[in-house]
């Protein structure tokens, strides 16, 4: 059977650690099931909505939990950003988990952190729909 696609689109608030700030943010990811295993592999675009701007594109890794509506989830991931002071590019790396609360949403929790000298820590939380 071949994997189908999903696309999902989160929005909430961000806290960025480097410049020091709080903004909302959107995130949009596009995946597809591994067939045979519980992991969905997935890209997602971070962008803030106001403040610094910049953004963080990921690729990751969704391993799924179980539990009600669809259940919970966590993963992992890494790719390249621009969440630092300075405005420049570097490797970022997320963690993130979220919870099914009705069909087709969850709450999502997520940590983006931007390995060079500026980087930025940024903690994300926020609903998201998927489709």
């Amino acid at each position: 059977m071949p994997a189908l696609a999903s696309i999902s689109v989160g929005v909430g608030g961000l806290v960025r650690s480097n410049p020091s700030q709080v903004a909302g943010a959107a995130i949009v990811s596009s995946g597809a099931s591994i067939p045979a295993v519980p992991l969905e592999v997935q890209g997602s675009l971070l962008v803030p909505l106001g403040g610094k701007g910049g953004y963080a594109a990921t690729a990751e890794i969704r391993g799924f939990t179980g539990g009600g509506y669809g259940g919970a989830y966590v993963g992992a991931g890494a790719g390249l950003g621009t969440l630092s002071s300075d405005g420049s590019t570097g490797t970022v790396f997320t963690v993130f988990a979220g919870k099914s609360i009705a069909p087709f949403t969850s709450l999502e929790f997520r940590l983006y952190k931007q390995t060079q000298g500026s980087g930025a820590t940024a903690g994300f939380a926020g609903v998201r729909f998927s489709f």
